[in-house]
Parts: structure tokens; sequence; C-alpha cells
């Protein structure tokens, strides 16, 4: 595998828009309160943001500077360096119009078993997007 190869989920979707996509793959965060907030509503605008769809459906602790949302099937191909993987996702890519490629990295906790993290799971599909698999894993 060559060394620029990056170890990635990959998730799929159809979404209605690119900014539905947006709104799904990354975090967003409502308006901060303005100066004249109090104390308690400040508290509570920090407490309630960010929101993350993906993560959250995931139930994964996560990083999102390791997450790329593409709308080209070319480009996800690109970064999968095994040709029978590249021939597996070319056969189905048609049927999404996104992608989420999520770095193995990005991932560094289950948030459905909060006390412990011995059993390690991979992540599954939700109910908005679809598990490709896991692309490039590193050899050990």
């Amino acid at each position: 595998m060559p060394d620029d190869a990056w170890t990635f989920h990959l998730f799929a979707a159809t979404f209605s828009s690119d900014l539905a996509a947006r709104e799904y793959a990354f975090e967003q965060w409502a308006p901060e309160p303005p100066a004249s907030a109090t104390d308690a509503q400040y508290s509570a605008w920090e407490n309630s943001n960010p929101t993350w769809q993906l993560r959250d459906e995931l139930a994964f602790h996560m990083d999102s500077d390791f997450v790329e949302l593409v709308d080209d099937a070319d480009y996800v191909k690109s970064q999968i360096h095994d040709a029978s993987q590249q021939q597996a996702f070319s056969a189905q890519a048609a049927r999404f119009s996104h992608f989420i490629l999520v770095g193995v990295n990005a991932i560094w906790g289950d948030r459905r078993s909060p006390s412990t993290q011995a059993d390690w799971r991979l992540p599954q599909s939700t109910a908005t997007v679809e598990y490709l698999g896991l692309y490039n894993p590193a050899m050990e």
C-alpha cells in the first residue's frame, strides 16, 4: 500500500442537497447568545453546542478534523488503494449522492459503553447513512 494511503471508514447516503449533507456530516453551532444573556443562558448554549448528527447516530466520541464529506465517487475511488475494493465501491457508488470518509483516528471512544472501552466495535449503518466498510487498513 502506498505511504500516502490513509485508513478510513466509508459511509454513503443520498441527501436532498449539499447543505443537508453538510448539516449531517459536520458539527453545527447555534448562534452565540447576545452579550445581554445571563450566565445561565450562556451556560445552556455551551452545554447544547455543538450538535452533530453523524456523531450522535454512530454513537462514538469523534474528532471532526478527520471527517471528509465528498460528492464525487471518482475522488473516493482514488482514495481506495486495493483494486478489488475499488471495484466493489464502484459497483454501488451510483446509489448515493454523498460519501463521508471518517479517518480511523477520528473515532476515539464508544458512547454506548462509557464505563469501559474494552469492547471496541466497528461502525454500523444508521437510519441516515450506509456503512460501506473500512478501507486501506494498516498492515501490522
